[in-house]
């Protein structure tokens, strides 16, 4: 029986295979993953110190694919960071680094000169971020580092007939249930069976219209009025007038009385859309027509909606006639944001963590918004995921979209 004898690496052989296999690792690659052009089984022995030939020109191809033309001294100076960086902010400082030496960059002319000056910083600080010496945590920092150099694939991906292609496109977001629709439809039911007012409001982007188009779908006895900036007493008759299929007369007053009469002895309801944003006599109709046909009113807007009611005289006597009157919301809460995630990605997008952390912070950088989730962030996250099936996204591309494509900072 014969037996190969292993080759004896050279130290700069040992030293490179030791730092090509902390990359790999860095970086979360196999042997499978590198495409080298050497056979698998040569590059595992080469990793792995069993080659029985030299393996030179094995490690030279496989330190060129991770490491381009970077020295050993370079790639040393990432073995020095001190206390303030966790394993995830090394991990991504080593990607940074590698992303800055690739020939992408350099044709770019981006260094971390041009990225000192795009983030208001000096090179000084960016150089003690790169190289592990920043004193306090820097992950916000390499994050927002990361976000100006990734290479985020977001452009619109080319739908195949072996995989569904998902996409959100403005104006077709089908109907999701939120908190947020729970409690307005709870608002218009009790204004409707007490035939008075209830006051639903929230931030903007929370999925008030949303969530209202959808009652009213269910509730066809329900009248829904777009309010806008230029919506008067006079549009509000308007409206109703051509809801009800009544004629309509030159004479407000009579207008009106039509309108009482119409709905008078009715289950009907009266839901008013961005009521902040109206003119301020906009109101005035709406609460003739309550007392007088005694039919319910629910009106929705902005937090200001609140502000108007309470602080202001002449809403005062809408202010003593509402039944119903949430404390007005802020955000969404983190059920809703991961519920809105899953059901409009419909399965297709591969999460690098699903744990209740990863949602408590999806939640934070979207500021607990519906529509920065849905309508900003999620259109670019299935882009990548239809492009790329098997990559799973995580907090460094979502901070990556909203650095490069929104023009927010990382979280």
């Amino acid at each position: 029986m014969s037996y190969k004898i292993p080759f004896t690496y050279t130290d700069e052989q040992t030293l490179r295979v030791e730092l090509i296999n902390q990359e790999m690792d860095t970086l979360g690659l196999t042997p499978e993953k590198l495409t080298c052009g050497f056979a698998l089984q040569s590059i595992k022995e080469a990793l792995t110190f069993k080659c029985t030939i030299n393996p030179q020109k094995v490690i030279d191809v496989i330190w060129s694919e991770l490491f381009d033309i970077a020295s050993i001294e370079e790639i040393q100076k990432r073995n020095g960071f001190n206390k303030a960086y966790s394993k995830a902010d090394r991990e991504l400082c080593t990607r940074i680094c590698l992303r800055l030496q690739s020939p992408e960059m350099r044709d770019q002319n981006i260094t971390s000169a041009s990225i000192a000056k795009s983030m208001g910083k000096s090179a000084a600080t960016i150089s003690q971020l790169l190289n592990g010496k920043y004193g306090a945590n820097p992950s916000k920092h390499l994050h927002d580092i990361w976000g100006l150099i990734s290479p985020a694939e977001l452009e619109q991906s080319k739908q195949t007939e072996e995989r569904k292609h998902v996409s959100i496109v403005y104006g077709k977001v089908p109907f999701i249930p939120t908190s947020t629709s729970k409690l307005i439809a709870m608002a218009c039911d009790q204004a409707r069976q007490r035939r008075r007012f209830s006051v639903f409001a929230g931030q903007a982007g929370l999925g008030k219209t949303k969530g209202i188009n959808e009652y009213c779908r269910h509730n066809k006895e329900a009248i829904l009025i777009a309010g806008s900036e230029q919506t008067s007493s006079a549009q509000v008759l308007d409206q109703l007038i051509l809801a009800l299929g009544l004629s309509r007369c030159p004479s407000a007053y009579k207008n009106m009385q039509k309108i009482i009469m119409a709905l008078r002895d009715t289950d009907r309801l009266i839901i008013l859309d961005e009521a902040d944003k109206c003119k301020p006599n906009a109101l005035d109709p709406l609460r003739t027509i309550s007392d007088q046909a005694i039919v319910g009113v629910t009106l929705v807007g902005n937090i200001q909606l609140v502000d108007k009611l309470q602080t202001q005289e002449r809403y005062e006597l809408i202010a003593s006639r509402v039944c119903f009157w949430p404390k007005p919301i802020g955000q969404v809460t983190v059920e809703d944001i991961k519920t809105l995630f899953v059901e409009l990605t419909e399965g297709i997008v591969k999460l690098a963590n699903d744990d209740a952390s990863w949602w408590q912070w999806l939640h934070k950088r979207v500021e607990g918004n519906a529509r920065e989730l849905v309508e900003n962030l999620l259109p670019h996250v299935l882009n990548h995921a239809n492009k790329k099936p098997g990559v799973a996204i995580d907090k460094l591309l979502i901070n990556g979209i909203f650095s490069s494509v929104l023009n927010k900072p990382a979280v």
